[in-house]
Protein backbone atom coordinates (compact mmCIF):
# COMPACT_ATOMS: atom_id res chain seq x y z
CA UNK A 1 0.00 0.00 0.00
CA UNK A 2 1.26 3.93 -0.66
CA UNK A 3 2.77 5.62 2.05
CA UNK A 4 -0.09 7.97 2.10
CA UNK A 5 -3.36 5.80 1.53
CA UNK A 6 -5.89 3.34 3.84
CA UNK A 7 -4.95 6.01 6.63
CA UNK A 8 -8.64 5.76 7.52
CA UNK A 9 -7.98 2.29 8.34
CA UNK A 10 -7.02 3.17 11.43
CA UNK A 11 -9.74 4.38 12.48
CA UNK A 12 -11.15 3.76 16.20
CA UNK A 13 -9.15 -0.17 15.92
CA UNK A 14 -5.56 -0.80 15.68
CA UNK A 15 -4.33 0.10 12.27
CA UNK A 16 -3.90 -3.67 10.87
CA UNK A 17 -0.24 -3.99 9.63
CA UNK A 18 -1.09 -5.48 5.84
CA UNK A 19 1.85 -3.34 4.31
CA UNK A 20 4.10 -5.53 6.40
CA UNK A 21 1.97 -8.78 6.51
CA UNK A 22 2.24 -9.07 2.98
CA UNK A 23 5.78 -7.87 2.48
CA UNK A 24 6.76 -10.76 4.47
CA UNK A 25 4.57 -13.49 2.76
CA UNK A 26 5.58 -12.12 -0.85
CA UNK A 27 9.79 -11.99 0.70
CA UNK A 28 9.99 -16.18 0.85
CA UNK A 29 12.35 -19.03 -1.31
CA UNK A 30 12.65 -18.64 -4.55
CA UNK A 31 10.33 -21.54 -5.98
CA UNK A 32 7.65 -19.50 -4.07
CA UNK A 33 8.52 -16.37 -5.66
CA UNK A 34 8.22 -17.56 -9.08
CA UNK A 35 4.66 -19.57 -8.25
CA UNK A 36 3.67 -15.97 -7.09
CA UNK A 37 5.05 -14.24 -10.11
CA UNK A 38 3.52 -17.08 -12.47
CA UNK A 39 -0.05 -16.73 -11.27
CA UNK A 40 -0.07 -12.62 -11.34
CA UNK A 41 1.26 -12.17 -14.32
CA UNK A 42 0.71 -15.52 -16.46
CA UNK A 43 4.31 -15.97 -16.75
CA UNK A 44 5.53 -19.71 -17.38
CA UNK A 45 8.71 -19.52 -15.64
CA UNK A 46 10.37 -22.77 -15.08
CA UNK A 47 10.10 -23.04 -11.00
CA UNK A 48 13.05 -25.69 -10.87
CA UNK A 49 15.27 -23.36 -12.34
CA UNK A 50 17.77 -21.37 -11.19
CA UNK A 51 17.14 -17.21 -11.08
CA UNK A 52 18.91 -14.76 -9.77
CA UNK A 53 15.71 -13.30 -7.87
CA UNK A 54 16.50 -9.63 -6.35
CA UNK A 55 14.15 -7.25 -4.11
CA UNK A 56 14.57 -3.71 -5.69
CA UNK A 57 14.44 -0.76 -3.46
CA UNK A 58 11.23 1.12 -4.13
CA UNK A 59 11.97 4.72 -2.87
CA UNK A 60 12.10 7.20 -5.06
CA UNK A 61 11.67 11.12 -4.94
CA UNK A 62 8.67 12.89 -7.06
CA UNK A 63 9.11 16.85 -8.21
CA UNK A 64 7.92 18.19 -5.24
CA UNK A 65 11.06 15.96 -3.36
CA UNK A 66 8.65 13.58 -1.55
CA UNK A 67 9.23 10.14 -1.00
CA UNK A 68 7.38 8.04 -2.87
CA UNK A 69 7.20 4.40 -1.87
CA UNK A 70 5.76 1.29 -3.62
CA UNK A 71 5.08 -1.41 -1.80
CA UNK A 72 7.26 -4.48 -4.02
CA UNK A 73 8.99 -4.43 -6.71
CA UNK A 74 10.98 -8.36 -7.90
CA UNK A 75 13.14 -8.32 -10.31
CA UNK A 76 13.87 -12.24 -12.28
CA UNK A 77 16.67 -12.26 -13.72
CA UNK A 78 18.55 -10.06 -16.19
CA UNK A 79 15.54 -8.50 -17.84
CA UNK A 80 11.79 -9.32 -16.49
CA UNK A 81 10.49 -6.72 -13.11
CA UNK A 82 7.38 -6.94 -11.23
CA UNK A 83 5.72 -4.69 -9.53
CA UNK A 84 3.04 -5.35 -6.97
CA UNK A 85 0.32 -3.24 -4.89
CA UNK A 86 -1.78 -4.09 -1.74
CA UNK A 87 -4.82 -2.66 -1.86
CA UNK A 88 -7.46 -2.80 1.19
CA UNK A 89 -10.20 -1.41 -1.11
CA UNK A 90 -11.49 0.60 -4.10
CA UNK A 91 -9.59 3.94 -4.87
CA UNK A 92 -10.32 6.01 -7.81
CA UNK A 93 -7.42 7.23 -8.86
CA UNK A 94 -5.22 3.99 -8.09
CA UNK A 95 -4.07 3.63 -11.33
CA UNK A 96 -2.68 7.31 -11.33
CA UNK A 97 -0.46 6.02 -8.59
CA UNK A 98 0.22 2.58 -10.61
CA UNK A 99 1.45 4.60 -13.66
CA UNK A 100 3.71 7.03 -11.23
CA UNK A 101 5.68 4.37 -9.78
CA UNK A 102 5.52 2.29 -13.09
CA UNK A 103 7.20 5.09 -14.81
CA UNK A 104 9.62 6.20 -11.82
CA UNK A 105 10.52 2.44 -12.08
CA UNK A 106 11.21 2.29 -15.80
CA UNK A 107 13.59 5.36 -15.80
CA UNK A 108 15.91 3.63 -13.67
CA UNK A 109 16.66 1.10 -16.64
CA UNK A 110 16.63 3.08 -19.57
CA UNK A 111 17.94 0.90 -22.44
CA UNK A 112 19.13 2.19 -25.71
CA UNK A 113 18.17 1.51 -29.36
CA UNK A 114 18.21 4.34 -32.29
CA UNK A 115 16.29 6.02 -29.54
CA UNK A 116 15.93 5.88 -25.71
CA UNK A 117 13.96 3.20 -24.16
CA UNK A 118 12.46 2.93 -20.60
CA UNK A 119 10.31 -0.25 -20.16
CA UNK A 120 7.67 -0.08 -17.36
CA UNK A 121 7.86 -3.08 -14.70
CA UNK A 122 5.09 -5.81 -15.26
CA UNK A 123 2.48 -4.63 -12.97
CA UNK A 124 -0.55 -5.76 -10.51
CA UNK A 125 -2.54 -4.63 -7.71
CA UNK A 126 -4.12 -7.18 -5.08
CA UNK A 127 -7.08 -6.37 -3.42
CA UNK A 128 -7.78 -7.87 0.46
CA UNK A 129 -11.15 -7.09 1.11
CA UNK A 130 -14.27 -7.45 -1.29
CA UNK A 131 -15.97 -3.81 -1.67
CA UNK A 132 -17.48 -1.26 -4.28
CA UNK A 133 -15.33 0.37 -6.31
CA UNK A 134 -12.84 -2.59 -7.76
CA UNK A 135 -12.53 -3.15 -11.24
CA UNK A 136 -11.82 -5.79 -12.68
CA UNK A 137 -8.42 -4.24 -14.23
CA UNK A 138 -7.04 -0.83 -14.17
CA UNK A 139 -7.47 1.51 -17.29
CA UNK A 140 -5.97 4.86 -18.24
CA UNK A 141 -5.90 6.59 -21.43
CA UNK A 142 -3.13 8.33 -22.19
CA UNK A 143 -2.71 11.28 -24.51
CA UNK A 144 0.69 12.66 -26.00
CA UNK A 145 0.69 16.17 -27.63
CA UNK A 146 -0.11 15.50 -31.79
CA UNK A 147 2.87 16.25 -33.87
CA UNK A 148 3.40 16.09 -37.38
CA UNK A 149 2.77 11.85 -37.93
CA UNK A 150 -0.24 12.20 -36.27
CA UNK A 151 -2.23 10.99 -32.55
CA UNK A 152 -0.29 9.53 -30.04
CA UNK A 153 -2.21 8.00 -27.48
CA UNK A 154 -2.02 4.23 -25.54
CA UNK A 155 -4.23 2.90 -23.54
CA UNK A 156 -2.37 1.77 -20.15
CA UNK A 157 -3.05 -1.15 -18.11
CA UNK A 158 -3.01 -3.36 -14.96
CA UNK A 159 -3.62 -6.29 -14.05
CA UNK A 160 -6.07 -6.77 -10.96
CA UNK A 161 -6.15 -9.62 -9.07
CA UNK A 162 -8.82 -10.02 -5.71
CA UNK A 163 -7.80 -11.74 -2.77
CA UNK A 164 -11.04 -13.36 -2.09
CA UNK A 165 -11.23 -15.10 -5.31
CA UNK A 166 -8.13 -17.27 -4.28
CA UNK A 167 -9.45 -20.13 -2.63
CA UNK A 168 -7.44 -21.97 -0.36
CA UNK A 169 -7.50 -25.15 -2.70
CA UNK A 170 -6.13 -22.81 -5.97
CA UNK A 171 -3.56 -21.81 -3.33
CA UNK A 172 -2.31 -25.23 -2.78
CA UNK A 173 -2.43 -26.37 -6.53
CA UNK A 174 -0.74 -22.99 -7.79
CA UNK A 175 1.81 -23.34 -4.70
CA UNK A 176 0.81 -19.74 -3.46
CA UNK A 177 1.74 -21.30 -0.03
CA UNK A 178 2.70 -18.09 1.77
CA UNK A 179 -0.65 -16.33 0.43
CA UNK A 180 -2.23 -18.98 3.08
CA UNK A 181 -2.28 -16.90 5.68
CA UNK A 182 -4.95 -14.84 3.75
CA UNK A 183 -7.54 -17.17 4.58
CA UNK A 184 -7.80 -15.78 8.13
CA UNK A 185 -8.16 -12.25 6.66
CA UNK A 186 -10.97 -13.04 4.80
CA UNK A 187 -13.04 -13.36 7.72
CA UNK A 188 -12.70 -9.89 8.87
CA UNK A 189 -15.52 -8.65 6.37
CA UNK A 190 -17.89 -10.89 7.52
CA UNK A 191 -16.65 -10.00 11.06
CA UNK A 192 -17.47 -6.56 10.54
CA UNK A 193 -20.90 -7.11 9.29
CA UNK A 194 -21.97 -8.83 12.83
CA UNK A 195 -21.18 -6.07 15.06
CA UNK A 196 -24.88 -6.11 16.13
CA UNK A 197 -24.83 -10.04 16.38
CA UNK A 198 -25.34 -12.93 19.05
CA UNK A 199 -23.15 -14.14 21.29
CA UNK A 200 -23.40 -17.80 19.53
CA UNK A 201 -22.72 -16.27 16.09
CA UNK A 202 -19.23 -14.55 17.76
CA UNK A 203 -19.12 -17.71 18.95
CA UNK A 204 -19.10 -19.45 15.74
CA UNK A 205 -16.99 -16.78 14.39
CA UNK A 206 -14.32 -16.92 16.75
CA UNK A 207 -13.69 -20.88 16.21
CA UNK A 208 -14.04 -20.62 12.91
CA UNK A 209 -11.06 -17.81 13.13
CA UNK A 210 -9.04 -20.17 15.47
CA UNK A 211 -9.93 -23.52 13.34
CA UNK A 212 -8.31 -21.64 10.13
CA UNK A 213 -5.70 -20.54 12.06
CA UNK A 214 -4.53 -24.26 13.31
CA UNK A 215 -5.49 -25.81 9.84
CA UNK A 216 -3.12 -23.16 7.97
CA UNK A 217 -0.14 -24.14 10.39
CA UNK A 218 -0.60 -27.56 10.01
CA UNK A 219 -0.89 -27.34 5.93
CA UNK A 220 2.32 -25.57 6.29
CA UNK A 221 4.16 -28.10 8.60
CA UNK A 222 3.33 -30.76 6.02
CA UNK A 223 4.57 -28.63 3.04
CA UNK A 224 7.69 -28.28 5.06
CA UNK A 225 8.06 -31.65 6.01
CA UNK A 226 7.06 -32.47 2.50
CA UNK A 227 10.30 -30.31 1.23
CA UNK A 228 7.85 -27.89 -0.83
CA UNK A 229 8.73 -24.85 1.70
CA UNK A 230 12.09 -24.04 3.84
CA UNK A 231 11.72 -23.46 7.40
CA UNK A 232 11.83 -19.84 6.78
CA UNK A 233 9.22 -19.95 4.77
CA UNK A 234 7.10 -22.17 7.38
CA UNK A 235 7.93 -18.90 9.97
CA UNK A 236 7.27 -16.53 7.57
CA UNK A 237 3.61 -17.97 7.37
CA UNK A 238 3.13 -19.26 11.03
CA UNK A 239 4.11 -15.55 11.82
CA UNK A 240 1.50 -14.25 9.59
CA UNK A 241 -1.30 -16.39 10.49
CA UNK A 242 -0.61 -16.10 14.64
CA UNK A 243 -0.28 -11.94 13.40
CA UNK A 244 -3.82 -12.08 12.25
CA UNK A 245 -5.27 -13.94 14.96
CA UNK A 246 -3.51 -11.20 17.62
CA UNK A 247 -5.34 -8.76 15.28
CA UNK A 248 -8.75 -10.58 15.36
CA UNK A 249 -8.62 -10.60 19.63
CA UNK A 250 -7.07 -7.23 20.04
CA UNK A 251 -10.18 -5.55 18.07
CA UNK A 252 -12.68 -7.42 18.05
CA UNK A 253 -13.26 -8.23 21.70
CA UNK A 254 -16.87 -10.05 20.94
CA UNK A 255 -14.78 -12.67 20.06
CA UNK A 256 -13.13 -13.35 23.13
CA UNK A 257 -9.50 -14.89 21.49
CA UNK A 258 -7.07 -13.58 23.91
CA UNK A 259 -7.29 -16.99 25.57
CA UNK A 260 -6.72 -18.80 21.84
CA UNK A 261 -3.85 -16.29 21.30
CA UNK A 262 -1.74 -17.89 23.66
CA UNK A 263 -3.11 -21.51 23.07
CA UNK A 264 -2.20 -21.47 19.15
CA UNK A 265 1.18 -20.15 20.28
CA UNK A 266 1.91 -23.04 22.48
CA UNK A 267 0.58 -25.23 19.84
CA UNK A 268 3.26 -24.02 17.43
CA UNK A 269 6.06 -24.04 19.93
CA UNK A 270 5.12 -27.67 20.77
CA UNK A 271 4.32 -28.84 17.16
CA UNK A 272 7.71 -27.62 16.05
CA UNK A 273 9.39 -29.38 18.85
CA UNK A 274 7.61 -32.50 18.33
CA UNK A 275 8.65 -32.18 14.49
CA UNK A 276 12.32 -31.25 15.96
CA UNK A 277 12.11 -34.63 17.82
CA UNK A 278 11.42 -37.17 14.59
CA UNK A 279 13.76 -35.31 12.47
CA UNK A 280 16.20 -35.90 15.10
CA UNK A 281 14.93 -39.60 15.77
CA UNK A 282 15.18 -39.89 11.85
CA UNK A 283 18.51 -38.33 11.60
CA UNK A 284 19.88 -41.12 14.51
CA UNK A 285 18.57 -43.85 12.83
CA UNK A 286 20.11 -42.74 9.67
CA UNK A 287 23.37 -42.70 11.32
CA UNK A 288 23.19 -46.08 13.41
CA UNK A 289 22.56 -47.47 9.93
CA UNK A 290 25.90 -45.77 8.50
CA UNK A 291 28.04 -46.58 11.49
CA UNK A 292 26.84 -50.28 11.51
CA UNK A 293 28.08 -50.81 8.37
CA UNK A 294 31.09 -49.15 8.41
CA UNK A 295 31.69 -51.48 11.58
CA UNK A 296 30.91 -54.41 8.71
CA UNK A 297 33.51 -53.26 6.54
Amino acid sequence: MGEDKDKKTESAKGKIRLDETLKLLFSVSEPLVINIVNYFFNENLDVNRKYDVEFMSTESTDLDMELRRADLLIKVGKVNSYHFEFQLNGEKYMVLRMFEYGYRSALRQKGEDNIPVICFPKQAVLYLEEGNGIPEELKLKVVFPVTDKGEQQVIYRVIVKKAWEIGKEEKLERGLYSLLPLEIFKLRKKIERTKTASEDEFLRLSKQVKNDTINIINIAMELMNEGKITEEDYTKITEATTYLLRYFSENYADLKLSKEVSEVSEYIYTKGKDEGKKEGIKVGIKEGIKEGRNKEK
